[in-house]
C-alpha cells in the first residue's frame, strides 16, 4: 500500500491496526526491560585508590567500611557483587550503616592505604590476610575489622544474613568503641 493519501483514505500506519500496534508496544517494552531501568540507574563498584578518603567518609557518617577483594576473572566476585552488594548500595536502609568499596587484586594496581603509604593491592590483602576473592572485610575508619571476615560465597539463599549478620556485628563494635572514647 503507498503511505501517500490516496482517494481519501489515510496513509498506511502500523498504528492504524491494534495488533500490530500491540506488538510494537510489546517490541519497545521489552527492549526497556532488557536495558534495564529508565531511571538511570547507575550504581556501579567504587574501586578504592585512597583509603584515607573512605576513611575521612566512614568516620564523619559512622559508617563500616565494608571492602570486597575482587578479580575481574572471578565469576563468584561478580555473583557477589548482583546479587547482594549492588542491591545493597541501592538500597537506602544501608545508607547510615556501610560503605561499600572494592579492592581489586588484578596485577599491578595500588592503592593508598590507611596510613598514607602506598602499596600494591596484594599487599594490602597480605595485610588482612586474605588470599581467596571474592572476600569481605568489615572495618572501621583505622582499618580495623569490626567483624569476621567473609570468604567465597557458598549459599546465594542465605549469603545475605551473613553480610547482615556481619555489619550488625561491626556496628554493634563501633557503637561500643565510640561510647568508651567518649567517656575517657
Amino acid at each position: 500500500m503507498d503511505c501517500q493519501l490516496a482517494q481519501g483514505r489515510a496513509a498506511f500506519s502500523p498504528l492504524n491496526y491494534p495488533t500490530m500496534r500491540n506488538s510494537l508496544l510489546a517490541i519497545i517494552l521489552s527492549a526497556l526491560m532488557i536495558s534495564g531501568p529508565v531511571s538511570g540507574d547507575n550504581v556501579v563498584m567504587k574501586r578504592v585508590s585512597d583509603l584515607r578518603d573512605e576513611a575521612r567518609v566512614a568516620r564523619a557518617d559512622n559508617l563500616i567500611l565494608v571492602l570486597e577483594f575482587s578479580s575481574d576473572d572471578c565469576a563468584y566476585c561478580h555473583k557477589l557483587e548482583q546479587l547482594f552488594l549492588l542491591p545493597m548500595q541501592r538500597n537506602a536502609e544501608y545508607d547510615d550503616k556501610i560503605l561499600i568499596r572494592t579492592v581489586s587484586l588484578d596485577s599491578f594496581e595500588t592503592l593508598v592505604d590507611f596510613n598514607g603509604q602506598t602499596m600494591s593491592t596484594a599487599d594490602f590483602a597480605s595485610r588482612y590476610e586474605v588470599s581467596l576473592t571474592p572476600t569481605l572485610l568489615f572495618l572501621n575508619a583505622e582499618g580495623k575489622e569490626m567483624s569476621d571476615k567473609l570468604v567465597g560465597i557458598w549459599s546465594e539463599d542465605f549469603y545475605g544474613g551473613f553480610i547482615d549478620s556481619r555489619i550488625d556485628e561491626a556496628r554493634e563494635k563501633l557503637t561500643h568503641v565510640g561510647l568508651a572514647k567518649s567517656r575517657i
